[in-house]
Formats: structure tokens, sequence, C-alpha cells
């Protein structure tokens, strides 16, 4: 009988994610993926930790099925509305970016093409990486940071992206400051660090390109769109525009 409980589980992807990291300019395309995959794993697997340790039920999409091992458990974001209506939870702005980069990276992964730049797939990993070990530690008590001293290089260098994470972040909200840059959110690390002039993030370095709302005059990047590509609509008038289509009988 093989078994990992979800700290457990979380660790082991955790540990293989490390297997795959390397210096940043000698990771593979392979690499990454593999990397990213296993972090957003140990994310959703944290959080529903937290979930069960407040009710095992809390875990299930469906509570009612509860204890049933064949119902669907819940992903990332019904447990993240979970975690702050039951468990009276906060989460902060840098939280939730993290967890969404990591699932929209993940579900490009599994779905779909897969590309990312070295330094882009940098700063996610610590990125998401210092939201691990925040919320390991404050929420769940699991002091993971002292495993970097105890398992070798490897630790090590993953420990290095978080801090490379951090002191970018800061150095580029001190930039966008003091140089007052118009920025938006980026779509790849949803920071409000995409610079609007030079049609890169400040952050991430990732680079699209910017358009204006033929409704309202926003700039928005060209990927936060999720329906008509030629509609030239910024994604909260392309949303109205939908919402007033499917219920036009109200209008």
């Amino acid at each position: 009988m093989h078994k990992f409980n979800l700290v457990e589980n979380a660790k082991d992807s955790l540990s293989h994610a490390i297997e795959h990291l390397g210096p940043v300019n000698q990771n593979s395309t392979g690499d990454w993926k593999r990397i990213i995959v296993d972090l957003a794993h140990v994310v959703e697997l944290l959080v529903k930790e937290l979930l069960r340790r407040i009710h095992p039920a809390f875990v299930f999409n469906n509570i009612d099925k509860y204890p049933s091992n064949e119902a669907f458990t819940v992903g990332a974001d019904l447990a993240f509305t979970r975690l702050q209506k039951i468990g009276d939870i906060s989460f902060s702005d840098a939280d939730i970016k993290a967890v969404k980069s990591a699932r929209e990276k993940r579900n490009e992964i599994e779905h779909f093409e897969f590309s990312i730049e070295n330094h882009e797939a940098k700063v996610l990993v610590g990125q998401v990486l210092s939201f691990i070990l925040k919320f390991a530690k404050e929420e769940l008590e699991l002091e993971w940071k002292s495993l970097y001293f105890k398992e070798g290089e490897k630790w090590c260098i993953l420990y290095e992206y978080k801090v490379f994470y951090e002191a970018h972040q800061k150095s580029a909200q001190e930039k966008i400051s003091e140089n007052e840059i118009p920025t938006i959110e980026c779509t790849s690390c949803h920071n409000d660090s995409f610079d609007l002039d030079n049609e890169e993030c400040l952050i991430c370095g990732h680079k699209e390109e910017v358009l204006d709302c033929e409704w309202c005059g926003a700039s928005y990047i060209y990927s936060s769109c999720e329906y008509d590509e030629k509609a030239c609509l910024c994604p909260s008038c392309e949303w109205e525009d939908g919402y007033a289509t499917v219920h036009c009988e109200k209008y």
C-alpha cells in the first residue's frame, strides 16, 4: 500500500520540482514545464489541507458526498473562496496573483501549447514559491524553509528564485513610482507592472501588444480578452457586451 496525505503529497511535488530545477539559463522547456506544473500542484494541495483541517467535507465540491473517495475535490479557486468565507482566512493581493499565475500557466501547459521566456519563468517560480512558503508556515505551521539547508544545493537554488522575485518586484515598483510609469495588470504575473509605453512587464518581462478599447478608450493587453478577437474591446467592456447579449430580454 502506497499512500500520501495532502501535506506529504505536496512536499513530494515540491521535491519533484526541485529535481528539475537548475540555474535559470540551464533549464530546458521540459524542465520549466515540470517545475510549473509541480508548484501549481503544491499550491492546490496546501489550500485543500487547510480546508481539511477546518472540516474534511469542505475539500469536496459537493460536501454532501463526503466521505466518498470518488467525489470531485475543489480546485484552487473554490478552495480560496471557502477559506475566506468559512475559515475567515484573508489573502493578500500578492497571494491571489501568485495562485492565479500558477493556475493559468499550468492550464496552458496541460491543455494547450506552452511557451515561456527564461526571465518570465524565473519570476513565476519565485512568485509561486513565495506564496507556498508563506502559506505553509503561517497557515499550516510547516517549517519548510529549514529544508533549504538540509537537502543540499538544489534547495538553495530554489530559495534563490524566491529572493530574486521579491527583490525584482520591489525594484520594479520603485521604478514605476519614481518615474510615474503608466501601468496595467500584466497577463502573465498579474502584478500592476505592465509598462503601457514600452509594452513590457517590468517584473516578469512579458511582452505583448497594447490596444485601446473602442468603447471606453482604456488601454488593455491583447491576451486579456476572452471572446471575440475582432471586437476591439477591453475585458470590462467585452464582459458587458457579452452580458447584454445573453440577457437581451432585459433591455
